[in-house]
């Protein structure tokens, strides 16, 4: 089991990123940057999708645990990528869409030549693994939805901590500098308790873990503006959440009470319209928005439970032929 300290270290950024990643040109003629880890003759597909503003290098902490546990069964590769107005990939001007973002990772599936994978998507990530869900259901093995939501239209109002994660992120819009958006970063992901863990020795990797993955960041406002537009414009009815259950492949709605950006009942209404027999939900009471760090080896636990739900070969028939 990978320590955090090995973890959050720069050697291992660069054994999963810098030694890992490429470039591609989707059919759509976006260019994404993309990784892959883990063993081409590993089963187990998944793909990760990151959220608001933030590259693939986010996924680290996860992904370490995920390769470490997956030696013992099943055997996982997975593959995190850059969204289009993010890290290495295009950043375009112009209004993005949570629906528009899921056939950008719809054509890397077909680049990858994965028929199929188990879909994870945290934050806007699953908003965007949402709209993939719906439009191409064949594609998908299960579908994990880390501290989501149905959309701002429809889900609660925010708490006064949630506002006070948007005006530091708001406020670091002007004149940021790296240290100033660690500092918000470490605020809005984590809870104070988390960060003094072990005499502050857990904030002080983490601070050290993202001062150094904003060295490689390259966002550009034009992204910024884009990716904020599909975020603040998805919207996913309770009838198309629905149809997404009804599609059969086990579901994992992950909620964080402590979030400082999404209000854990987002989490609650997406867990409601999308129940049935293959869906399952995990709640944890002392952790924030950056669940996929805080609580890594349970998500991972998780997420290797819900693919042995649902091994690749069990595919489910494409509608539309």
């Amino acid at each position: 089991m990978p320590s955090d300290a090995s973890v959050f270290s720069p050697a291992t950024v660069a054994k999963h990123y810098r030694e890992t990643t490429r470039h591609t040109v989707l059919p759509n003629g976006l260019s994404v940057e993309y990784a892959v880890h883990g063993a081409d003759d590993a089963p187990e597909k998944v793909l990760l999708i990151m959220g608001l503003h933030f590259e693939k290098e986010a996924w680290l902490p996860l992904i370490a645990t995920l390769l470490d546990d997956a030696e013992r069964s099943p055997r996982v590769q997975l593959v995190s990528f850059d969204n289009r107005g993010v890290g290495g990939s295009d950043k375009p001007w112009a209004f993005y869409s949570t629906s528009q973002m899921a056939h950008d990772t719809l054509q890397l599936l077909d680049v990858l030549q994965w028929p199929s994978a188990h879909i994870v998507g945290i934050s806007m990530g699953g908003m965007i693994s949402q709209e993939l869900a719906y439009a191409a259901p064949h594609r998908v093995q299960s579908l994990s939805l880390l501290v989501s939501a149905t959309g701002f239209r429809r889900g609660p109002l925010p708490r006064l901590h949630q506002l006070a994660g948007y005006w530091k992120s708001c406020v670091n819009m002007i004149l940021p500098t790296r240290e100033s958006i660690t500092d918000m970063l470490l605020y809005i992901l984590y809870p104070d308790t988390f960060l003094g863990a072990s005499n502050g020795h857990v904030g002080k990797l983490l601070q050290d873990f993202h001062m150094h993955r904003l060295q490689f960041a390259r966002n550009q406002i034009s992204g910024a503006i884009g990716q904020a537009t599909a975020l603040l414009r998805h919207d996913m009815s309770s009838g198309r959440l629905r149809q997404i259950q009804a599609a059969g492949f086990p579901i994992l709605v992950v909620a964080a009470k402590l979030d400082r950006l999404l209000h854990s009942d987002n989490s609650k209404l997406l867990y409601k319209h999308l129940k049935g027999p293959q869906t399952h939900k995990l709640i944890f009471d002392d952790t924030g928005h950056g669940v996929h760090v805080q609580k890594r080896h349970e998500v991972a636990s998780a997420l290797l439970q819900l693919i042995r739900a649902n091994p690749m070969g069990s595919a489910y028939p494409d509608p539309d032929k």
